[in-house]
């Protein structure tokens, strides 16, 4: 009953952004940023399950529950990071399907990114079945993926004791050169892994299983959770590990050429290998014309399923920052093409080499937006106000909120390498690049300080009766204890028309009515307690 959310989300983790940073790591790097790739589909685990805890116990995602806890500037200031990760995530998914379609019809870019626009029309047929219709879409695809590159895998020669070396952290770092270069694959690596606006899918998916309001039930819905989610984040991981080892074994230490070997010239500047011309070059290489339909069958399938789960994530931004209460085909357009738009204008504008470019920037992006989703994450997910008994142990605080640190100083140490790599000291727009550089890295730094340390309940999210009485969880107490929630019973899930009565306390008064739906929910006021605002307290 609980599989098919984490399987449709692990898309994100090997969508053509993915692939593209495997292959950049692979072939650069050979081995050595395969602890990347481990350490950021661990983050990425943590943070989905933290995703999924939270709209389990308390029926809203994340998006829905950013604009119930801050204040307008905040909340649309969160908005507007939503939406450049979602188009940063749609920009490689978008191209790389474009891609694959040109390299399996001959398809010209820029119309391969039109064709890729009109997957709506497939989303918006499968939501008038249901959610389970996608996830068996979407699992068609997983399988798909993982079998062309399992068949590559054959292909070529492993050398499985560099390879093992690759899961030691920093081993290469040490005597890499190009420090700059090492940084930036690794740092795109976490970004093309952990997308923030998987964070917000998750959370809405999560929803759809039907979970009773009991301890039991919701404990068991969550060990369900984190074992689904582990099931697939580990096939996405060995997709992405197959990925950096394809491209390890044949194009690290080559020199690349668009011809055949028989064709090169000394005239010939040699090509960095990417989504455009991965698969050619695995074709001349290994000489299988085979290698290229396989890897154009992965990159289709790939593109194709993320473009979907990247509309919809976008309609659960949209829709829960904004609370638009449009129709479903009016809001994936709109939200198709937000996305659609600036991968429409690189094609065009860029090229294929210009475009494999700008999806390696684009999953820095990501990285430099993860934050803006992770830290309201851990702070409800700590949250007692909001999560009750359920909130984050000590030990899950202390992780989500290293990883938070984790990401933003990755961020930070991003901006000094490639300032400088790329700003000339020597010449006066250099220092202007400077300046320009510290002023953001600072910005960026208040931003987030002030993010973590304004209050997520500042407007309340309280989930007890009095403000959500269709969803509160019951505990149920001991009726001879000494305090305040003495009496407390059991009520389960209410259904429409039900009337509950609860007695909080002999020394009740003054019954109140409050509906809920179809629902009505009858309180007393808890004897001599009150609320922050000196309001009798209707607890339950």
């Amino acid at each position: 009953a609980f599989m098919g959310p984490g399987f449709l989300i692990s898309i994100a983790y090997i969508d053509p952004g993915n692939i593209d940073a495997d292959i950049a790591s692979g072939a650069h790097y050979e081995y050595q940023l395969i602890w990347v790739l481990l350490t950021a589909t661990i983050m990425g685990l943590i943070l989905q399950f933290f995703a999924a805890k939270l709209g389990v116990l308390t029926q809203r995602d994340l998006a829905q529950h950013c604009r119930l806890s801050y204040k307008k500037p905040m909340r649309y200031s969160l908005w507007i990071m939503a939406e450049i990760s979602v188009i940063a995530s749609d920009i490689p998914e978008v191209i790389g399907t474009a891609f694959a379609l040109k390299l399996l019809f001959g398809i010209p870019l820029w119309l391969g990114v039109l064709i890729t626009g009109l997957d709506t029309l497939l989303f918006l047929f499968l939501q008038n079945f249901s959610i389970r219709a996608l996830e068996v879409v979407i699992g068609i695809f997983l399988f798909v993926i993982s079998a062309c590159f399992v068949v590559e895998m054959f292909m070529v020669d492993i050398n499985l004791k560099q390879m093992a070396m690759g899961f030691i952290p920093l081993d290469g770092f040490v005597t890499e050169t190009d420090k700059s270069g090492y940084t930036v694959a690794a740092i795109s690596l976490v970004g093309a892994v952990v997308m923030p606006h998987n964070l917000y899918l998750h959370s809405a998916l999560v929803q759809s299983r039907k979970v009773g309001r009991d301890k039991k039930s919701v404990r068991e819905a969550m060990v369900y959770n984190v074992i689904e989610c582990s099931l697939a984040l580990g096939v996405s991981f060995l997709i992405n590990l197959a990925i950096i080892t394809l491209a390890a074994s044949t194009f690290y230490g080559q020199e690349l050429y668009p011809v055949p070997a028989s064709q090169v010239t000394s005239s010939m500047e040699p090509i960095e290998p990417g989504l455009n011309n991965a698969s050619l070059l695995l074709e001349e290489l290994l000489h299988s014309r085979y290698a290229n339909f396989f890897f154009a069958i992965a990159l289709l399938a790939s593109g194709q399923s993320s473009t979907i789960t990247g509309t919809y994530a976008g309609q659960f931004v949209m829709e829960g920052f904004l609370e638009w209460k449009v129709a479903a085909w009016k809001r994936n357009l709109i939200t198709r093409s937000v996305a659609i738009v600036p991968s429409l204008a690189v094609a065009l504008l860029a090229g294929d080499s210009g475009s494999d470019t700008m999806i390696i920037l684009s999953q820095v992006l990501l990285s430099i937006q993860l934050p803006f989703a992770l830290i309201p994450l851990v702070k409800l997910t700590n949250s007692r106000k909001t999560m009750g008994e359920y909130k984050n142990d000590m030990k899950s605080i202390v992780t989500g909120w290293i990883l938070a640190i984790m990401v933003i100083g990755a961020n930070l140490v991003l901006v000094v390498f490639v300032g400088a790599e790329y700003l000339d000291w020597t010449q006066w727009w250099g220092w202007i690049g400077l300046i320009i550089c510290v002023s953001v890295g600072v910005l960026y730094l208040i931003f987030l300080g002030y993010l973590s340390y304004l209050p997520i309940d500042s407007l309340g999210t309280s989930y007890d009766f009095e403000r959500d009485a269709d969803f509160c969880l019951v505990e149920e107490v001991d009726e001879n204890e000494d305090d305040e929630e003495a009496g407390t019973t059991t009520v389960g899930e209410l259904e429409d028309d039900d009337e509950v009565t609860i007695d909080l306390d002999e020394g009740g008064v003054e019954m109140e009515e409050i509906p809920a739906g179809s629902a009505t929910v009858t309180l007393e006021e808890t004897s001599g307690a009150t609320t922050a605002d000196g309001s009798p307290s209707l607890r339950a």
